[in-house]
C-alpha cells in the first residue's frame, strides 16, 4: 500500500530525529566513559594514559571543559607546561566559572615571567569570586616580582584574612617582609608556616632564610627538625646533606646520606644522590659501583644507565660512555638523558654543530632543561661564538643556579673579560660544590693570581695537582704562576716535566726557549727547539718557533723560510705562517722576487688557493691594498672555507675607510669557526667587534688571543684599547705598560704611547 506524499515525508523525519537523538546519546555516553576511564588513570597516577583518554573525550566533544582541565592538570604532572596552558586557557573560556582553571593559568603565564596575561587571568578570577583567596596571593607575588612591595603586602595579607590556615600564604608573606626589610617579622611568618604544616618545603624556607642571614647553626637545626619531623621522606635527610656539602662538611654529608638510604633502601634517586656525592669527592670506585647497584634496582635500568654514561664521560672514561649511550639509544633512540650525554660526546669529539642539533632538539622538548642550555653554551664557546655561549650559560644559570658546570662556564667568560673578581667568585662557588672540577679549580687560582693574591693561587693548583698529579693544564698554569712571582727555576723543572708528559704541548717549549733567551743562550734555545721538533716533525707550532729563532737568532733566514714552507704544507690555514714568511722575505728585499714566483705558480695552477694566499700577503706587505684584496677574495673563490684567507680579507676590510663591517665580521666567524683558539683570528674578530663598539665582544677576544700569545705587543695594545672604552682605564695602563716596555717594533706603538698619556 502506498502512503501518501506528506506522511511519507513525515515518517522519514521521524526516524531521522530518532536516529539523530540516538547519535548524541551515544557520543554523550562515550565521552562521559572516556573522561571517567581518564580519572581511573589520573588516580593510578599513570597520566600518559589518562592524557589519552582526556583527548579522546575531547574528540567526543571539544566544548568539554572538565575534560580540558583534567587534561591540563594531566599534562602538568608529566612536565609539559605549554600544553597544560592551551587546555587551561581552553577549559577557562569554556567555563568562566571554573577559578582553578583561572589559577592554574595564571600562576603558568607568571611562571613565564608573562605579569600581563597573569594578570588578567587573576582579574578574571575576582569578576567569578572576589574572595578567592589563592587569587590574592598570586596577585601577591605579582606585585613582588614588580617590586611594587607595599601592594604585595596588601594583597597576601587579604589572602590570609580569607584563609589563615594556608602555610604557602605565610610563606609568600615571608618573601614580601624580606623584600621591605623586615627581618624579624620574616622569621615569623616562616615560623608560623612551619607551625601550620610540618612539610618539608616550609622546614627549607626557613633554612634558606637563615643562610641569608649568615646564621648557619639555625639553619641545620631547621634541616635536622625537617628530617625528625618527617623521618620517611629520603629528600630531608638530602637537604641536610647539601647544606653540609657547602660548608664543606663531607664527612656529615656521606653520614645522613646513607641514613637516607638506610631508611629506604628501595629509593633509586637517593643512591644516585649517594653516586654524585661521591663523584664529586673524586670517590670514583664507590660511585661507579653504586650506579652499577641502582641498575638492579631500578625499575627503569635506561634512566640509570644514562646516569652512568654521563659518570663515565666526567672520569673521562669516553669509550665506557659511548659503548652505554648506544645500548640505551638502540632501544629507545628518543632517550633524553642518553642524548644529552650523547651531544657531550661530540662536543668532545669538536662536532659541535651536531651536538647543537641535539641540544636545540632537547630543549624544544623540555625549554627548562638548565643542563641541555649549559652544554650549548659550551658548544658554542668551542666554536669561538662567544656571545652565543653567554647567553646559553644565562639561560642555564636561570634554571639551575648552584650548577658547578654552569658556574664554571660563566666564570671562564668573566676571566675572558678580564672580570677577575666576578671569576674568582663563580669560581669558587663551583669549586666548594665540585671539589673535583679541575677547570673551576685552575680558574680560581688564575684569578686570584690576576688579582695578585699569588700565593693563595699557588697552594690551590698546588693542592688540585695532589689529586691530578699528570694533569698539563694545572702543572702549565703551576708554571706560569712560579714565573709571576720569580720562581724561574721551579717553572722551568715544571715546564720540562709538562713535555716529559706531553712532547707536543708547544706553550711548554716557547716559555722554556724564551728564558734561554733572556738568559742569552739563544744557541741552547734553538737546540732544545730542534731536539723537540725531532720528536714531533708534523707539529707546525714547533716549526714556527724554530724558524722564529733561526730568523732572530741564526746566521741565515734560508733554514727559516724551508720551515716555514714546511709549515704551510702540514697547516695551509694558519695565518702566521704567511705573515712570518713575509716578513723575513720583506726583510731580506726578496718580497718582488717572491711575488713574481707566486704570479707565475698561479698562472701554471689556477687552483693553488694557497698561492694567492700567499701572493695576498706579499702585496700586503708592500701596500698593495687592492691587489691583496683581490688575490684573498681569489682564495676563497677556489676554497670558501679557506681560513687564513677569511680572516686577512677581513682584517683588510675592517681598516678599509669605510669598511663593511658585516663582511668583516661574517669573514672573522668563519676563520673562527675553523681555528676557534687562533690568537691572530681571534685579534681580528676583536678589531671588528671594536670598530662596530660591541667592547665587551672585543674585549673577550683581544683577551683570547693575548693569553696564547703573551709577548706580542700589538695585541696587548690592542686589549688596552678594549679596556680602555669598557671604563677600565688602570686594566688599560697596564698592558700598554707591558706592551711599550718590550723591545720589539710594532706599527702601533706611537699609538700605544699617545694612549698611555692620555690614561696619565
Amino acid at each position: 500500500m502506498k502512503m501518501p506524499g506528506n506522511a511519507a515525508c513525515f515518517s522519514i523525519f521521524i526516524l531521522y530525529s530518532l536516529l539523530v537523538i540516538s547519535g548524541c546519546g551515544d557520543i554523550e555516553e562515550k565521552k562521559v566513559a572516556h573522561y571517567q576511564k581518564g580519572m581511573e588513570y589520573a588516580t593510578a597516577e599513570n597520566y600518559k594514559a589518562a592524557i589519552i583518554e582526556f583527548r579522546n573525550a575531547i574528540q567526543k566533544d571539544p566544548k568539554y571543559a572538565e575534560a580540558r582541565y583534567q587534561l591540563g592538570l594531566a599534562y602538568m604532572k608529566i612536565r609539559e607546561p605549554r600544553k597544560a596552558l592551551e587546555e587551561f586557557e581552553r577549559a577557562g573560556s569554556l567555563d568562566p566559572t571554573n577559578t582553578d582553571a583561572l589559577l592554574k593559568t595564571a600562576q603558568l603565564y607568571f611562571l613565564s615571567k608573562n605579569f600581563r596575561q597573569s594578570r588578567e587571568r587573576v582579574g578574571k578570577i575576582f569578576e567569578v569570586d572576589p574572595n578567592f583567596s589563592d587569587g590574592y596571593a598570586l596577585l601577591a607575588q605579582l606585585e613582588l616580582d614588580e617590586n611594587n612591595i607595599d601592594e604585595a603586602e596588601k594583597a597576601i595579607i587579604r589572602a590570609l584574612e580569607l584563609n589563615k590556615k594556608n602555610s604557602r600564604y605565610y610563606i609568600i608573606h615571608a618573601h614580601t617582609l624580606i623584600a621591605a626589610k623586615r627581618a624579624d617579622e620574616a622569621e615569623s611568618a616562616l615560623k608560623k608556616a612551619m607551625d601550620i604544616s610540618p612539610e618539608r618545603i616550609n622546614f627549607i624556607e626557613l633554612a634558606k632564610f637563615y643562610i641569608m642571614q649568615g646564621n648557619n647553626l639555625e639553619a641545620e637545626q631547621v634541616l635536622k627538625r625537617s628530617v625528625a619531623e618527617n623521618q620517611d621522606m629520603p629528600e630531608t635527610y638530602l637537604d641536610l646533606a647539601r647544606f653540609y656539602m657547602k660548608e664543606g662538611q663531607l664527612e656529615d654529608a656521606e653520614e645522613i646520606i646513607l641514613a637516607a638510604i638506610n631508611k629506604n633502601p628501595e629509593s633509586i634517586d637517593t643512591h644516585l644522590f649517594l653516586a654524585d656525592f661521591y663523584y664529586k669527592t673524586r670517590a670514583f670506585e664507590k660511585a661507579e659501583k653504586i650506579f652499577k647497584d641502582a641498575i638492579k634496582k631500578s625499575d627503569k635500568p635506561d634512566d640509570v644507565k644514562a646516569a652512568l654514561a654521563d659518570f663515565y664521560y666526567a672520569t673521562e672514561k669516553y669509550e665506557l660512555a659511548a659503548k652505554e649511550v648506544q645500548a640505551i639509544l638502540t632501544e629507545n633512540a628518543q632517550h633524553s638523558m642518553a642524548r644529552l650525554v650523547s651531544a657531550k660526546l661530540l662536543i668532545r669529539d669538536q662536532k659541535n654543530s651536531e651536538a647543537l642539533t641535539i641540544l636545540d632538539s632537547l630543549i624544544k622538548d623540555a625549554p627548562r632543561w638548565g643542563k641541555a642550555y649549559y652544554l650549548k653554551g659550551l658548544a658554542h664557546f668551542y666554536t669561538g661564538e662567544i656571545e652565543a655561549s653567554q647567553a646559553s650559560v644565562n639561560q642555564a644559570l636561570k634554571f639551575i643556579p648552584d650548577d658547578p658546570d654552569a658556574l664554571t662556564l660563566l666564570a671562564q667568560h668573566l676571566l675572558l673579560k678580564l672580570d677577575f673578581e666576578g671569576a674568582k667568585n663563580n669560581s669558587a662557588k663551583a669549586f666548594r660544590q665540585a671539589p673535583g672540577n679541575l677547570r673551576a679549580g685552575i680558574i680560581l687560582a688564575k684569578s686570584q693570581i690576576s688579582l695578585g693574591e699569588i700565593e693563595q693561587g699557588v697552594l690551590l693548583l698546588e693542592r688540585i695537582e695532589s689529586y691530578a698529579p699528570d694533569n698539563i693544564e694545572v702543572l702549565y698554569n703551576k708554571a706560569l704562576a712560579y714565573l709571576s712571582r720569580g720562581g724561574i727555576q721551579q717553572a722551568n723543572d715544571l715546564l720540562k716535566r709538562i713535555l716529559g708528559l706531553n712532547p707536543d704541548f708547544s706553550p711548554a717549549l716557547i716559555i722554556l726557549s724564551k728564558a734561554l733567551i733572556e738568559q742569552g743562550k739563544a744557541d741552547e734555545a734553538i737546540s732544545l727547539v730542534r731536539d723537540f721538533l725531532g720528536k714531533s716533525p708534523q707539529n707546525p707550532d714547533y716549526l714556527l718557533l724554530l724558524a722564529g729563532l733561526l730568523d732572530m737568532y741564526g746566521s741565515s733566514s734560508d733554514e727559516a723560510l724551508a720551515l716555514l714552507e714546511e709549515a704551510q704544507v702540514i697547516a695551509p690555514q694558519k695565518p702566521n705562517i704567511y705573515i712570518m714568511t713575509a716578513n723575513i722575505l720583506l726583510r731580506e728585499g726578496k718580497t718582488e722576487e717572491a711575488i713574481q714566483k707566486y704570479k707565475h705558480l698561479i698562472t701554471q695552477r689556477p687552483d693553488f688557493a694557497e698561492g694567492y694566499m700567499f701572493l695576498g700577503v706579499l702585496m700586503e706587505q708592500t701596500g698593495d691594498l687592492v691587489g691583496a684584496k683581490a688575490s684573498y677574495i681569489k682564495a676563497l673563490e677556489i676554497r670558501p672555507d679557506f681560513a687564513a684567507a677569511a680572516n686577512n680579507l677581513a682584517w683588510l676590510i675592517a681598516n678599509s675607510p669605510e669598511p663593511d663591517l658585516g663582511e668583516a665580521l661574517r669573514l672573522a666567524l668563519l676563520a673562527q669557526n675553523a681555528f676557534p683558539t687562533d690568537p691572530y683570528i681571534a685579534d681580528t674578530l676583536g678589531l671588528i667587534h671594536y670598530k662596530r663598539g660591541a667592547y665587551k665582544l672585543s674585549l673577550v677576544q683581544f683577551s683570547m688571543a693575548t693569553e696564547k700569545c703573551p709577548d706580542l705587543p700589538a695585541l696587548r695594545y690592542h686589549l688596552a684599547m678594549a679596556l680602555y672604552a669598557e671604563g677600565k682605564p688602570e686594566q688599560a695602563k697596564k698592558e700598554l705598560l707591558k706592551c711599550l716596555e718590550t723591545k720589539e717594533n710594532f706599527p702601533e706603538y706611537n699609538e700605544a704611547k699617545e694612549l698611555l698619556q692620555k690614561i696619565g
